[in-house]
């Protein structure tokens, strides 16, 4: 059962200045382009600790003098936070709000109440693990998923934020963000009593979450969604193939079943997974069998990029012969510039049947989710006890 906790989060004071020029994306996220700009933007910018460029013992010095310096405090009482982001939907320009709320929820290991949906490498788990080591400070909480189809959850949240937020500013992105705290431990004991029969799902943070795991936290920050939001979408990941010694592009074309000319509509028809293909020899779709609820990453993978171009699971979590894009003009470039062999592009990724996977012990190929968009870190931190 999912089990979540109010407590005292470790935050900016008005003394570090406006959230707008402090809070950042995720650390996974950060390009390096965007790194150096949070940097200009404060000395306190979140940036600061999260990303030392392997200087571990100095980011919890630096800790530690924001801390001296009044520039970040902790709360005086414990609390949940109610969080919003308005934002507009890539491709679309459709404006879309998604809320949650972020608490603490109980560390355990997977297949009990908390599911993964993808596999993690070492590199960026040995990386968080030194952070938190040094700071004890969780900076970016992790994004979970749950089921709430009677929308109870999200009734609550669509009331505590019916008033004036406590914090809000507008990203790089134009995704607006707001939090409310919520202290009241009524409503907090009626939170945690909904919640409590709910299965979670990592829809962000898979190694964050086995750092905690490794540390030995009995708890963790989590950022809370429910799959019903409104405004929850999972954009798909496209494949670049490259590299590959011998590549055949009209063979490939003549091995894949019901290929036909053109990507859109890129809609599946029942009982098939629709796959685009880009190579030089133009712009095709495949519509693959693939038994009612399949996944299409899953399908790519098992179907295509194994059987026919040889490129394992373990190639492809090696970043071998692969690459990956979210825009399907990127994908077009890559082929058209030669960057890239082939590129398979795939239609966005239902959140319900994710989760069906996943509930059902399914782990996806790495990077086939993309929720969008990411969490703002920096409103809230979570202080490790002891």
């Amino acid at each position: 059962m999912a089990r979540i906790h109010p407590f005292r989060a470790l935050r900016y004071t008005p003394r570090a200045g406006s959230i707008a020029e402090l809070a950042t994306l995720p650390y996974d996220v950060i390009p390096p382009e965007l790194e150096e700009e949070y940097r200009a933007r404060s000395p306190y910018n979140l940036v600061h600790l999260i990303l030392p460029r392997g200087d571990y013992a100095g980011a919890a010095a630096r800790l530690a003098r924001w801390r001296q310096e009044g520039v970040l405090a902790a709360e005086t009482e414990e609390a949940i936070y109610v969080y919003e982001q308005r934002f507009p939907a890539p491709g679309t320009g459709e404006t879309l709000v998604r809320r949650g709320f972020i608490a603490l929820g109980d560390t355990e290991p997977y297949g009990g109440t908390v599911f993964r949906h993808e596999r993690t490498l070492s590199g960026p788990k040995e990386d968080r693990y030194r952070l938190l080591e040094a700071t004890r400070v969780q900076f970016d909480s992790i994004f979970m998923l749950f089921p709430d189809p009677e929308r109870g959850v999200e009734a609550m949240l669509d009331a505590a934020a019916d008033r004036e937020p406590e914090l809000e500013y507008t990203d790089h992105q134009q995704t607006r963000h707001r939090l409310w705290r919520v202290a009241d431990s009524g409503w907090i004991a009626q939170l945690q009593s909904r919640m409590a029969g709910r299965r979670l799902l990592i829809a962000d943070g898979h190694h964050r979450y086995e750092t905690a795991l490794r540390m030995g936290q009995a708890r963790t920050m989590m950022t809370f969604v429910a799959m019903e939001s409104p405004g929850l979408r999972c954009f798909a990941t496209h494949r670049l193939v490259h590299s590959l010694p011998a590549f055949d592009a009209a063979a490939l074309l003549a091995a894949l079943p019901g290929v036909q000319p053109g990507i859109d509509p890129l809609v599946s028809p029942p009982g098939r997974v629709r796959i685009g293909i880009v190579t030089a020899l133009g712009e095709h779709h495949a519509d693959i069998p693939a038994p009612q609820g399949s996944l299409n990453v899953v399908v790519l993978h098992e179907q295509v990029l194994e059987p026919l171009l040889g490129i394992t699971p373990e190639a492809a979590a090696a970043g071998a012969h692969l690459a990956y894009t979210r825009s399907r003009e990127e994908a077009r470039e890559a082929v058209r510039s030669g960057r890239a062999q082939a590129a398979f592009l795939l239609e966005d990724l239902p959140v319900d049947g994710l989760a069906r996977a996943a509930f059902a012990g399914q782990v996806l190929p790495q990077k086939s989710t993309y929720f969008y968009p990411k969490l703002g870190s920096g409103l809230v931190m979570y202080e490790l006890p002891g």
